[in-house]
């Protein structure tokens, strides 16, 4: 419930969110805000490319990854690493205000942290 309540919240106080999910180390969605058939292979590119960038930080001793955000066309995506390999994800509204998704997305990280450990 816990999980189910964080996301939610995530997503009612981002305006232009259009979903937010919990995933797994493998890519897996744990929890999901609105159901969305893409979000299943977004989930796994993102973990893949959150392993990638994770070892580059290992290699150039520039730490763990916290965050990450990348813009496209027609979205926005927000990546907040929690542990255990577990990651928020935020999808955006291409003109939304990524700062708030960010924030509350990070937010919700530390709130779910012991979750995961």
């Amino acid at each position: 419930m816990i999980f189910e309540e964080n996301v939610k919240n995530v997503l009612e106080s981002c305006p232009g969110a259009q979903a937010v999910a919990i995933v797994d180390p493998d890519g897996i969605p744990v929890v999901v805000e609105p159901k969305r058939a893409d979000i299943e292979v977004l989930g796994a590119e993102m973990a893949s490319l959150i392993r990638e960038m994770n070892q580059a930080g290992r290699e150039l001793d520039h730490g763990v990854l916290r965050q990450f955000s990348a813009m496209a066309d027609r979205v926005q995506i927000v990546l907040t690493t929690m542990a255990a390999g577990y990651f928020l994800m935020v999808l955006l509204e291409p003109t939304a205000v990524a700062g708030r998704a960010r924030l509350a997305s990070r937010l919700a990280g530390e709130r779910l942290h012991s979750e995961f450990i």
